[in-house]
């Protein structure tokens, strides 16, 4: 009785140990950004974030973006896009001029320039109007790899102006 006790308990160990082993988790990739936000005169926040490195390319449609920002005139907000025309990006193309696609329709690749400079692309982004967005607003941009749920880039910038 008690070696079956025994057999049963290595059974189960063993079974766990080799099950685990058979699991594979997606590697998350690696993105390096230059990101800067200003709000202009129009009083629209400008966001651009270039590409510096995103290894063998990374799509967007594999990415979801979680903004929050800290206002000292208003409370604050937190937004998860998951995938929405924002931010649109600015890619090298064959004729030496750059496409332009909705965020989910183009892949990272070094040069790459993801930028939101319009109100609806403000809207969707920080989940507000940039009317309540001040100059010196702590920003807060992160990008998840979905198919890892491994934040792959994170950036807390303060609003400037373009002045």
């Amino acid at each position: 009785m008690l070696m079956l006790i025994i057999t049963v308990i290595l059974a189960a160990i063993i079974s766990g140990y080799v099950g685990g082993m058979s699991e594979t988790k997606s590697k998350p990739p690696q993105l390096v950004l230059q990101t800067d936000a200003w709000k202009s005169s129009s009083n629209l926040i400008n966001v651009s974030m270039s590409v510096i490195s995103a290894g063998d390319g990374i799509p967007t449609r594999d990415l979801k973006i979680i903004t929050s920002w800290k206002s000292v005139s208003n409370s604050g907000g937190n937004i998860t896009i998951p995938g929405s025309l924002y931010p649109q990006g600015r890619i090298p193309s064959k004729n030496g001029l750059p496409e332009i696609e909705d965020f989910g329709n183009y892949t990272l690749f070094g040069g790459t320039n993801m930028f939101i400079n319009t109100s609806a692309g403000d809207q969707v982004f920080f989940g507000t109007s940039p009317d309540n967005i001040d100059k010196d607003t702590i920003l807060t941009i992160k990008i998840v790899h979905v198919p890892s749920q491994a934040t792959i880039y994170s950036q807390e910038l303060i609003l400037g102006d373009n002045s």
